[in-house]
């Protein structure tokens, strides 16, 4: 079944439906590191664990994002979208329940890891049945409309987290987390359908997989983007990693105005969400990358700049800006990504989940070397990747749009 004779068959009112309750799945990540961010101290003290030990339990979590989307990837493209998901949404939700009953912190982190295995699921499920259902540009709006929902997640959990830490102490935030689990492994079993047709399913997973891999992984088209979309990612993970100490410990913020003025921040992803589809309407992808990159580097670029600032409001204005060019950017350098792996929406929606994921480990674990006794090792977490980012963009920008399906403004006669 074609993508078109999918969305036939699929109402106007059904796919907004499945929008939304793949956001909901895409927002375990950002629910299960922003919201318990505040609560690291808290966390330390109860487990009788040292900073860089519950610091660890964050870096690990984005390496088990990494390694669980190349294992969920060949699995939704043998065995269909709904099964992997609800199985993945279970271990997610039974680990948040395990991780309210250890009393060590070598055993809180290693469930951390099998957590974000399970959180894993929904954001490669989700990448892959937008890519069964739709093409082009409206791949794009569709990958664009996620983000913003996902954007809930980083708006509400660190003010959530927050509030669930004064009133009940640090175990509620794995509660809540339960909570959404349930929640959503309901919705998923009543509202997701199967996109992926026997007829396309791989009879050999892994080893299909393996030689999609290597194809894509050599076809430009598919293998810059992707690294594009993963820089662009690390910026805002250096935000997730370091704020709490920046906020808080250089600028002294207590942990609900920590959450409050993280919320505001993670807005910026909204506004610019929609601004980007305001753009696609005239323009394509590609053309909002070529011209978005460079305004990013030279945010980001003032953010160091401000850094040495004792002002909050001078180093969080140009701070708020390159956090809602992350939404903007990351939407279409998926869209093309994607567009690029359209005979293998499973395996490419994990490398690039996966390529994300690594570039976002590394990422974070500088900033966390880098400490917080200032507010540089993040800045720079934010402009070094959106350099390598933009200079990868441009250099490769030919192969990029020759390999892309999705339609230049030329060909559509612009």
């Amino acid at each position: 079944m074609s993508p078109h004779q999918e969305m036939r068959r699929i109402t106007p009112g059904r796919a907004r439906a499945i929008t939304g309750v793949l956001a909901l799945l895409s927002i375990f990540p950002p629910l299960a590191t922003d919201m318990y961010l505040s609560a690291l101290g808290h966390l330390a003290r109860a487990l009788n664990a040292s900073p860089e030990e519950t610091g660890l339990s964050l870096s690990l979590f984005f390496f088990g994002l990494c390694i669980g989307q190349l294992i969920m990837g060949p699995l939704i493209d043998a065995y269909g979208r709904r099964a992997p998901l609800l199985l993945g949404t279970l271990l997610f939700t039974l680990t948040s329940a395990a991780l309210l009953m250890v009393d060590h912190i070598a055993t809180f982190n290693l469930l951390r890891l099998f957590q974000a295995i399970g959180a894993c699921a929904g954001m490669v499920v989700s990448r892959a049945v937008i890519n069964d259902l739709y093409e082009d540009r409206q791949a794009a709006k569709a990958l664009g409309v996620l983000v913003m929902l996902m954007t809930i997640g980083p708006i509400i959990s660190p003010t959530l987290g927050s509030l669930l830490l004064e009133a009940f102490g640090w175990r509620s935030i794995f509660v809540a987390m339960i909570l959404v689990g349930i929640v959503a492994l309901v919705l998923s079993y009543l509202i997701i359908p199967e996109t992926l047709p026997h007829a396309k399913r791989a009879d050999a997973p892994f080893r299909t997989a393996g030689r999609n891999a290597r194809h894509l992984i050599t076809l430009p088209g598919f293998i810059a983007p992707a690294l594009v979309a993963g820089l662009v990612q690390g910026g805002m993970f250096a935000f997730i990693t370091g704020s709490s100490g920046v906020f808080q410990g250089v600028f002294g913020l207590s942990s609900l105005a920590y959450g409050l003025v993280f919320a505001a921040i993670a807005m910026a992803l909204v506004l610019f969400t929609q601004l980007n589809n305001k753009l696609l309407d005239h323009f394509t992808p590609q053309r909002i990358m070529a011209v978005g990159l460079p305004v990013y580097v030279a945010v980001t670029a003032v953010t160091v700049i401000v850094s040495a600032s004792p002002s909050i409001w001078l180093f969080t204005a140009p701070l708020w800006v390159a956090i809602g060019m992350v939404g903007l950017l990351s939407a279409n350098a998926m869209a093309v990504t994607m567009a690029a792996a359209k005979q293998g929406a499973g395996i490419g929606s994990a490398l690039l989940g996966g390529i994300q994921f690594a570039l976002a480990f590394g990422v974070s674990s500088c900033v966390a070397l880098g400490g917080s006794d200032t507010p540089l090792p993040m800045s720079l977490g934010l402009l070094l990747p959106a350099t390598f980012a933009c200079l990868l963009w441009f250099t490769s920008r030919r192969n990029i749009e020759g390999s892309s399906p999705i339609r230049s403004e030329q060909s559509q006669g612009r």
